[in-house]
């Protein structure tokens, strides 16, 4: 198998067709199908195979790919930390942030990072669990600063706390159930929450086990934080927040915590890779922006930002 080739499996798997995929790799359709070709001559095995709406992938195809974006991401790592070496850092870097991290201390240590590395490229994105640890383990996302999975830590993934804070269940100002001092006046209703792939989104059920309660009957899973927002400010829906997004946007999104007498589990936020594979020197500057922005109380931070770093513990 030729890098090049495993590339071009990527690149059809990313853009859904052969076209997209040359348009990605600023490459002809033509060469892009013999890549294919050659690598399906290769494992003697059809790896993906055409339709009126695009392409889509066997069997084999879904396994090889998951190999060929590790391989790529690690050759693209090795290109990017030779070309630093040389003082010459460019490339892409790839991050997934918390919703709450990212309206405090993103911008601030986006800042810092550009200033000092303006050739590489940032693709960000939201850091729900099960956006980021997919992708954490095909090598598509490089850090993930986000909650940590229960479990998911030590031999897969390499894991660094930065922060800890209470959680909160969250409703529309004015919900009927606003003022429930308990989890059993929520029960009948709909519940939305961030799923977790590892543990199958099991947050809310092992919250109302903790306390001898049963399963709320109507449990829906999401993957936007908008979505979220969303639902909640034009529903009776519930969700759970950490108390610092909680502070950031429950007032003029017209939200607000419903103040019930049970303590949520806490929740940490850390950053996340993969373990085995020491950070290049583009990862470990962007990780060292945003603990600097974190550490250093001189830049400017409007008063939600302070009002939101009040229900968080710093753990650096």
């Amino acid at each position: 198998m030729k890098f090049h080739q495993l590339r071009a499996l990527v690149a059809i798997a990313d853009a859904g067709s052969v076209r997209g995929a040359a348009r990605l790799l600023n490459s002809s359709p033509a060469a892009v199908t013999q890549n294919l070709k050659y690598l399906e001559e290769t494992v003697q095995m059809q790896l993906v195979a055409r339709t009126s709406s695009g392409v889509t992938f066997t069997e084999c195809g879904q396994t090889l790919l998951v190999h060929a974006r590790l391989v790529v991401a690690q050759i693209t790592h090795a290109h990017q930390a030779v070309n630093a070496m040389r003082g010459a850092p460019h490339g892409r870097l790839s991050v997934a942030v918390s919703a709450w991290v990212t309206k405090t201390f993103l911008p601030e240590a986006v800042t810092r990072f550009r200033a000092r590395m303006p050739d590489i490229q940032l693709e960000i994105f939201e850091g729900l669990p099960a956006i980021a640890n997919p992708r954490l383990r095909d090598g598509s996302l490089d850090i993930y600063v986000g909650r940590q999975t229960p479990g998911e830590t030590g031999s897969e993934f390499a894991y660094r706390p930065l922060f800890s804070s209470g959680r909160a269940i969250v409703a529309r100002q004015g919900h009927p159930r606003a003022d429930s001092r308990s989890l059993v006046d929520l029960l009948d209703l709909d519940w939305l929450v961030a799923l977790d792939p590892e543990t199958e989104g099991r947050t809310p059920y092992t919250m109302f086990a903790q306390y001898g309660l049963t399963v709320p009957r109507s449990i829906h899973f999401l993957h936007s934080l908008t979505v979220a927002v969303s639902l909640l400010k034009r529903t009776d829906m519930v969700s759970i927040f950490p108390w610092p997004l909680v502070e950031l946007c429950a007032a003029h999104e017209g939200l607000c915590a419903i103040p019930v007498r049970e303590q949520l589990e806490e929740s940490t936020v850390g950053i996340i890779t993969r373990a085995g594979q020491p950070p290049d020197a583009v990862s470990s500057c962007f990780m060292d922006c945003l603990i600097d922005t974190i550490r250093d109380e001189s830049w400017v931070r409007p008063p939600e930002i302070l009002r939101a770093l009040h229900s968080v513990e710093i753990l650096v």
